[in-house]
């Protein structure tokens, strides 16, 4: 689920997932109560679909977790946005409370050093992909060519905002 803002940032990392991951539906927009084709999932896969969103009442998850609390996952829903927009997100969609959230236990380190991240922690949308579906699928190094791609992507866009622009906006202080 991707914030339409998020659809033209050139910056956005959703795409790399999409070009990616064999298994993978976008659907654009805020409210998503009467999405045809995400509704019809909800009835479908009951049980089997998991939402990655740091719900109150969320399943804390690491790679050292037991795979049997999570077994059976089958589709996970992601919502692509910056916190706030995310955030509208959810509240729109209430459909979205009865499913199953997961979140990330420990603070994981991203290379997305083009971003500010508003406290660490804060990953990408195809770093919170890959790292879920790590541990969902028990792979740990599932998903290694995406990181890959991101990464070139990150320098790509340093090297063409210049050493000066980079280090004044988003070198760490």
């Amino acid at each position: 689920m991707q914030h339409p803002d998020e659809a033209s940032n050139k910056k956005a990392t959703a795409i790399i997932a999409e070009l990616g991951l064999q298994q993978y539906q976008r659907w654009v927009g805020e409210n998503f109560t009467e999405h045809e084709d995400l509704n019809q999932l909800l009835q479908n896969k009951a049980g089997k679909i998991a939402i990655l969103y740091p719900a109150e009442d969320a399943q804390k998850l690491n790679a050292q977790d037991n795979v049997q609390a999570i077994s059976g996952i089958g589709v996970l829903i992601v919502i692509d946005g910056t916190w706030r927009k995310a955030s509208k997100i959810w509240q729109l969609n209430p459909q979205l409370h009865h499913l199953q959230a997961i979140t990330f236990n420990e603070a994981l380190s991203s290379d997305y050093r083009i971003r500010k991240e508003p406290e660490i922690g804060c990953l990408s949308t195809v770093e919170s992909i890959v790292f879920a579906l790590r541990i969902i699928e028990n792979s740990p190094q599932a998903y290694q060519g995406l990181l890959d791609l991101f990464v070139e992507m990150v320098d790509f866009q340093i090297e063409k905002m210049g050493d000066d622009t980079y280090q004044r906006n988003y070198q760490k202080k």
